[in-house]
Formats: C-alpha cells, structure tokens, sequence
C-alpha cells in the first residue's frame, strides 16, 4: 500500500471517528427555574474536526468521483456543526424558546393551547397559530420523560 493511500485511509477512519462523536444526545441542564438543552460545544468541534479531514482527503485523492463525494460529506457536516452550535431550546418560567439556523419560536406557558406528544418529538400549538415542534429522537428516555413534564408542570401552572 502506498503512503498516499495509506493517509487517505487515515483521514476516512478519523471523518468517520469523528462524525460518530458529533452524532451524540443535547446535553440538558436543569435549573430551579427550567431546563436549557443544547448539543455540547465537542458535538460541534467533532463534526468540523470530521469536514476539514474529509477536506483533506479530498484534497489528496485522485478520482474526480471520490473528490466530489468527500466534498460534499464535508459540506454537509459543516452544516451539521452549524447546527450544532446553533439549536437550543429554553423550557424556562416565562415560556419555552427553540433557537436553531432558521430562526426562533417563543411561546409564553400562558399560549399554549394544546401540548400533543408523539413518538418522536413533542409538539406545543399557541392561541395565535404558532407551533413549536421539539424532535426528540436524540434525547435520553429519562431526559425526554422529564422534559415532557416539566412542559405539562408549566403549561398546567400558566392556566391557572
């Protein structure tokens, strides 16, 4: 095997190490006054670590076929490291706030209407038409559970 392709190799084995690490659950922290869940800073730094090797490998490969396809995997995992870095949901005591590359949406507790679980996500329908759509799938059962109650706590507290 020569050196080249033995560093291509490398370079493929650390992209997929890394996108591994980048894949893992948002981190939740709980407070007195909420929850704030975020996906770790290392998330991000993975999936970037995971693009500039990509990067590199198809800076180094020879077939236009393979350049192309490690070009545009490292693409997207920059986007997957934007993301990362960027989505964020506040369950706090005025209202609950999801933060992500294509904006935000607030809901005050007293707005929501309807609060409608489902197996992959959580779903929070406001008076004025607004829905919030939490996707869930990457959570912890136990995080999602207490996530689903600390909105039904405060949903419940804002009717009365």
């Amino acid at each position: 095997m020569s050196s080249r392709r033995a560093v291509l190799l490398l370079l493929l084995a650390l992209a997929i190490a890394l996108t591994v690490a980048a894949g893992g659950p948002p981190s939740f922290t709980w407070a007195n006054d909420g929850v704030r869940v975020a996906h770790p800073w290392a998330q991000a730094m993975a999936a970037l670590g995971a693009a500039l090797a990509l990067g590199a490998a198809a800076a180094g490969g020879r077939r236009r076929v393979f350049q192309l396809a490690a070009g545009a995997a490292a693409v997207g995992l920059v986007g997957l490291a934007a993301h990362r870095l960027a989505w964020r949901i506040d369950a706090v005591e005025t209202g609950i706030h999801e933060r992500s590359l294509a904006g935000g949406v607030s809901l005050r507790w007293a707005d929501v209407v309807a609060v409608v679980p489902s197996d992959g996500s959580v779903t929070l329908q406001g008076k004025d038409g607004r829905t919030l759509v939490i996707a869930t799938t990457r959570f912890e059962p136990d995080e999602r559970v207490r996530l689903e109650r600390t909105i039904a706590r405060r949903v419940k507290e804002a009717a009365r």
